[in-house]
């Protein structure tokens, strides 16, 4: 017999639908409930059964093979519509509700059935944790109240389920948030922030008349001051630039490595005042990468720096491009000046990091690298090796099949 409908099926269902749990993948949570259940009531057949629209399909089965069965011929169909209590038919073949039902005249031949709903805190059966038997039996006391025990505990888990879903959701939303807030104060900042280099750069120069020592010392720590507050604003301009897919549209062309490791060393020895003996390699018989030059420069050039930064001076600092199996390469920073050991390697690349970490990493522009490299649709990673530390990232060969 089809069970009939509850008055409020609608909204159960929106309810069932807000736990994301439908056609999801077997887990270890609710496979030891099920488990647990068929063990303590000595059945043959346990399972957590969901009630949508035309199916009960089960998100974790003991002793039967279906993922689902049509709702007509459900068992769970005619259990949610008493919420408040488990339904225990001890026999099929003697209430005229199953008698005839396929699932007791056929395979799996279903002559005991106790279902406990699956009750939300808003009082919505979404289905059961139920125990089949092939012959007819009762539950003990003891059984009984395992078997309701347990359901609930399926319900916790499906409650936890959806509240991480809802706080992905809100974490999600909030991370937007901060981030369009931090472009649109970085857009904000930019502008005075150049006024001001322009004004110190003057100063300097002495366009506003002579500098006595101890002022220019004043003003070129100033003059740092903004330069560092300038490049942070425009590394995060660049962040925020790689959240949209329209600031995905690289300019792709192939990538020449030995201008790009020269311009890069080039930068460096202007930039910095300590030293560092900086070298390349470039592997003979170098598969053809395409890519942004100026992106990909970029994320070399801020490899270099964080080297550069925790490096000795005259230490030796290594770049490097080679073959990484048959579909990529790889570009490598090494250097020996910090020890792998002592980085929190899962928050390196991490987003809105403090703007520099404990060793004087530049974490944002390590972030930004990782948003450059992902957009070539390559990896980024640091290891230690025998020689050192060893920045490096992957990138794609191009391929040659027409």
């Amino acid at each position: 017999m089809k069970a009939t409908l509850a008055q409020n099926e609608n909204v159960r269902l929106e309810a069932l639908h807000q736990y994301q749990i439908l056609d999801t993948i077997c887990e270890t949570a609710f496979d030891d409930l099920t488990r647990l259940a068929a063990q303590i009531c000595g059945t043959p057949i346990a399972l957590i059964s969901l009630i949508d629209e035309s199916r009960q399909w089960f998100k974790s089965k003991v002793g039967l093979d279906s993922e689902s069965t049509p709702r007509d011929l459900a068992f769970c169909a005619h259990a949610i519509l008493q919420p408040n209590d488990t339904l225990i038919v001890p026999d099929t073949l003697l209430d005229k509700r199953f008698a005839t039902n396929p699932l007791v005249t056929f395979d799996p031949y279903i002559r005991f059935y106790a279902g406990s709903p699956l009750i939300t805190p808003e009082g919505y059966a979404l289905g059961t944790l139920c125990v089949i038997d092939r012959v007819p039996r009762q539950l003990t006391s003891e059984q009984l109240e395992a078997l309701q025990a347990l359901s609930r505990q399926v319900m916790t888990q499906l409650e936890l389920r959806r509240n991480l879903y809802k706080l992905e959701r809100i974490t999600t939303a909030d991370h937007q948030k901060i981030e369009y807030l931090i472009s649109a104060l970085s857009h904000d900042l930019r502008t005075p922030l150049l006024a001001t280099r322009g004004t110190l750069n003057a100063m300097l120069s002495g366009a506003f008349g002579s500098v006595s020592d101890t002022w220019r010392d004043i003003l070129e720590d100033c003059h740092q001051a903004n330069e560092d507050l300038v490049k942070l604003v425009e590394t995060l301009l660049n962040i925020s630039r790689y959240q949209t897919e329209v600031s995905k549209s690289l300019k792709y062309e192939i990538l020449n490595w030995k201008d790009i490791f020269v311009e890069t060393i080039l930068r460096s020895n202007t930039t910095w005042t300590k030293k560092c003996t900086i070298k390349y390699k470039i592997a003979s018989s170098l598969p053809i990468v395409c890519g942004d030059t100026l992106e990909i420069q970029q994320v070399v050039q801020t490899l270099l720096n964080n080297a550069v930064k925790v490096s000795k001076p005259d230490q030796e600092i290594i770049l490097e491009v080679a073959s990484f199996g048959v579909e990529k390469v790889k570009i490598s920073v090494l250097n020996d000046g910090l020890d792998i050991a002592y980085l929190d390697k899962p928050k390196l690349f991490k987003n809105f990091i403090q703007g520099r970490g404990r060793h004087n990493m530049d974490n944002l522009g390590l972030y930004l690298c990782h948003q450059i490299v992902e957009a070539h649709k390559g990896t980024i990673n640091v290891e230690k090796t025998a020689e050192g530390t060893t920045f490096w990232f992957t990138l794609p060969v191009v391929s040659l099949k027409s």
